[in-house]
């Protein structure tokens, strides 16, 4: 769409001072880099090795942000499933804890309150869909809450279904789709993105832009990594014991000022509710 310059301008104004800025992830080591967080428009890879803990950064991000209207694409997880981790998370109550309530016949404390504090946000869990059909849950997200949604989570990238046979032609492919959904909807968008196999048991390596498949990372204006120490496959039970709690979250591509954290910020991981904490020094 070509525009003059005044228009262009007009709209800038327009945005800084809207109801929405920008989006914060509620990690201020991304955050504090860039004014505040994700902006409308904007698109943000999050890259770990399996086995790292993708899905929970992904709902801590959700829980982060409880005023801001947010859809969950979960392609790999049951609804149910992330609704667990949600209330988990949310109410720093164990996995274990809300099902043994359930199983008991009892409500869960914990479902109730993540219910009733965040009626804003909702998960689709179908496993089979496309970027289009992503298109019409933003306009049915739109018809129920009489707004649109600002952010949208997608677990993961790879399992967006897209018409072709080739996988590098896939993954690229979805990776621009994304970019022009976000742009089109004026949405912040988060995916998760599956690191290629590479070395196997290397969780607990620091990840760098080339670990993303196909370069497809060239569509994001953030890339984030994460890996966790513990995952070393050459320590001892003791170390990797001493070792659970700690996850290290990377900053590794931006297209604004402030700069980059790539060899990544450590955060305390509470491995019973999946809380993401930062560590005060």
């Amino acid at each position: 769409m070509l525009r003059d310059l005044n228009e262009v301008s007009e709209e800038l104004s327009q945005w800084a001072v809207s109801d929405h800025v920008r989006i914060p992830t509620g990690f201020s080591f991304f955050d504090d880099r860039t004014n505040g967080g994700i902006a409308p428009g904007q698109l943000m890879f999050c890259l770990a090795r399996t086995g790292v803990g993708k899905t929970w950064l992904l709902v801590n991000i959700a829980v982060n942000v409880p005023q801001v209207p947010t859809i969950i694409f979960s392609l790999e997880m049951h609804g149910r499933y992330i609704m667990e981790r949600l209330a988990s998370v949310h109410t720093n109550t164990p996995t274990k804890q809300i099902e043994k309530e359930l199983r008991a016949g009892n409500r869960s404390r914990a479902l109730d309150e993540t219910c009733r504090d965040y009626p804003m946000l909702m998960v689709e869990d179908d496993p089979d869909i496309t970027v289009g059909d992503m298109e019409a849950v933003l306009e049915k997200y739109a018809e129920i809450h009489e707004q649109p949604a600002r952010l949208i989570l997608i677990d993961y990238l790879e399992l967006i279904r897209a018409f072709t046979d080739s996988q590098m032609a896939k993954v690229q492919g979805l990776a621009r789709e994304l970019k022009v959904f976000s742009r089109e909807h004026d949405v912040a968008v988060v995916v998760l993105h599956q690191v290629k196999r590479g070395e196997a048991n290397a969780g607990h390596k620091p990840l760098d832009l080339t670990d993303g498949k196909f370069g497809s990372e060239e569509s994001a204006d953030f890339v984030l990594g994460m890996y966790r120490p513990s995952m070393n496959p050459t320590i001892n039970q003791d170390l990797r014991d001493s070792l659970d709690n700690d996850i290290r979250l990377q900053f590794l591509k931006t297209r604004t000022g402030g700069g980059i954290h790539p060899e990544g910020k450590q955060h305390y991981w509470n491995g019973d509710t999946g809380r993401i904490s930062e560590i005060r020094f």
